[in-house]
């Protein structure tokens, strides 16, 4: 009898278990398709008390509707039920496919991947605008995998997670996106720059110039290809073969004044970079001058390129003066100092009139307004010019000066 008694023990236990988490997930189940998402968060959470229930594809599979729907939904009180709601359900996705083995529930999986897919494409958009490049990579990688189950092949999302991982310099992860890419022949000729810009920062100059050279057979007219090619020869100190290229462009586009404001940034960037020689960077600044006042010629109101040429010539007496200021702790000349002096003095004087029209081509409400103000400040204060100094520090002051 006791051995009787302890086997119908057991089953009535099992029954209860079994009788108690079928009710809970029916009742999270109407709650869902309620839209009472508090209620069937509290049934799920109960129902998973069971051990037995975590073995059952259901369960996550009402885990993970709950959370979707946690994510669509725009009541605070239902956002506040769950931090990071698409995650959660992307994690119990993976455990309801990973449990159906059978493909008892394909249906439903399969509805409600849609929707997840479409949520965490939309938090790698919200990461990549909060330049969270890691996590937006990992999204957009996450949606394109998704997409791969419904033999949907998203490119664009899958070159969004490569440039992401890019701009989060994950570059082994960045490479390998972007070759996936060119293997599928993505009509995209950023791919070859890209990959040519990662191979020459991580010191592989060849395999940098045979993606451009690639890229530039298939995309021949396309200039930002034209000016990575240009960025190897500089990098490399070939500035004859850079001038070669970028001539290249200007030919086909001669009266294109963003081109040579682009040629001219391009150089400027040159000119304040330490890592090449005195004598390529001069010819950087002067190629810069030039490339400026050309887009200027074409377009007199290209605020950009006034500005820019303006901050040329100020960074070119401030690299002088910094020099100079060097050679007098070591030298103690104070006659060379004076002729320095007259050198990077003259050179902030030639920025001083495309800084001052800059400024008035722009409005006060322009995000640069403030940025031209600044410059002009510590312009005029170098060259010893109280009264522009006066002027300018009370408009400072009028725009600026409440601000922390």
């Amino acid at each position: 009898m006791k051995r009787i008694l302890f086997v119908l023990i057991i089953v009535f236990i099992s029954t209860t278990v079994v009788f108690g988490q079928g009710r809970d997930i029916r009742r999270a189940d109407r709650n869902l398709n309620r839209g009472n998402l508090a209620d069937a968060k509290e049934h799920i959470e109960a129902a998973m008390e069971y051990e037995e229930v975590l073995e059952d594809p259901e369960i996550w599979l009402l885990q993970a509707r709950l959370y979707i729907n946690i994510a669509m939904s725009e009541e605070p009180e239902y956002r506040a039920l769950a931090e990071r709601p698409v995650d959660k359900a992307d994690a119990a996705m993976k455990k309801a496919i990973e449990l159906d083995t059978e493909d008892s529930y394909f249906i439903e999986i399969q509805q409600n991947m849609l929707f997840l897919s479409e949520l965490i494409f939309n938090e790698g958009v919200d990461a990549y605008n909060r330049e969270r490049w890691g996590q937006a990579s990992d999204y957009f990688l996450r949606a394109y995998e998704i997409g791969k189950t419904f033999d949907a092949i998203d490119t664009t999302t899958l070159y969004n997670a490569a440039l992401a991982a890019e701009l989060g310099r994950d570059f082994d992860k960045a490479r390998t996106l972007y070759l996936d890419l060119k293997e599928m022949e993505y009509d995209q000729p950023f791919i070859y720059s890209s990959l040519s810009n990662i191979s020459l920062f991580t010191g592989d100059t060849l395999a940098g110039t045979e993606y451009i050279q690639e890229g530039r057979e298939r995309y021949p007219d396309d200039l930002d290809l034209i000016f990575t090619e240009a960025n190897i020869h500089i990098f490399t100190g070939d500035v004859e073969n850079a001038e070669k290229i970028l001539d290249l462009a200007i030919q086909r586009d001669p009266d294109n004044p963003s081109l040579y404001f682009a040629f001219g940034a391009n150089y400027d960037k040159m000119a304040q970079d330490t890592m090449y020689t005195a004598e390529e960077r001069e010819f950087a600044f002067v190629e810069a001058v030039k490339a400026y006042e050309k887009a200027l010629e074409l377009n007199p109101d290209y605020f950009d390129a006034m500005y820019n040429l303006g901050a040329l010539y100020f960074n070119k007496g401030l690299m002088l003066f910094e020099e100079a200021e060097e050679r007098l702790r070591a030298t103690q000349d104070f006659a060379r100092y004076e002729q320095d002096e007259k050198e990077f003095r003259e050179i902030w004087l030639q920025a001083q009139p495309y800084l001052e029209e800059s400024l008035n081509m722009i409005d006060e409400d322009d995000p640069s307004y403030r940025t031209v103000v600044i410059s002009l400040v510590e312009l005029y204060a170098r060259t010893n010019q109280p009264d522009k100094l006066r002027e300018i520090e009370e408009l400072y002051l009028k725009y600026f000066g409440t601000e922390e």
